[in-house]
């Protein structure tokens, strides 16, 4: 298990002003990394962006806590297990990655316990509570437990 974060201090990402086909030449070596490794045929190598990475939203997100769950943002799925060509509907967010390590190996859920979300949540883009004058927002609900959110085995074939 590895999460890689590019550096968007040395522009090596695609976040704006950096020249996209940086951070997309570093996804290609990655890739390549892996399909050229022994490790290829158990892996599974899930790139996903955090805020956007573009400006193509046009749908707003559904409202599962008070934090919402933000833009929709584009996530590939790559794996020699992965469905060819599959575009799937199911609501993923950055917690479908631990649930699905959380299927794949049979473990406990891994974020359950956040202790500060689980009193409140940060008023940032609860707009109805920061313009009510609250500094925190109502607790929400651990996202990983949720069943409203997939998993990822729907673009495998295991």
């Amino acid at each position: 298990m590895s999460f890689i974060i590019p550096s968007y201090a040395r522009g090596w990402d695609e976040h704006p002003p950096a020249d996209v086909s940086v951070g997309m030449g570093i996804q290609q070596e990655l890739i390549t990394a892996l399909m050229q490794s022994s490790a290829w045929p158990t892996s599974a190598y899930i790139h996903t962006y955090d805020e956007g990475g573009g400006y193509f939203e046009h749908v707003a997100p559904k409202q599962l806590d008070a934090f919402g769950l933000g833009i929709r943002v584009p996530t590939w799925v790559i794996s020699p297990w992965a469905k060819p060509g599959h575009l799937e509907p199911t609501v993923y967010e950055h917690t479908s990655i631990l649930k699905f390590i959380e299927t794949v190996f049979g473990l406990p859920t891994l974020a359950s316990v956040n202790h500060q979300f689980d009193a409140v949540t940060p008023v940032g883009s609860n707009y109805e509570a920061a313009a009510a004058g609250a500094s925190s927002g109502p607790p929400a609900p651990p996202r990983d437990g949720s069943h409203q959110i997939g998993n990822l085995m729907e673009c495998f074939a295991f």
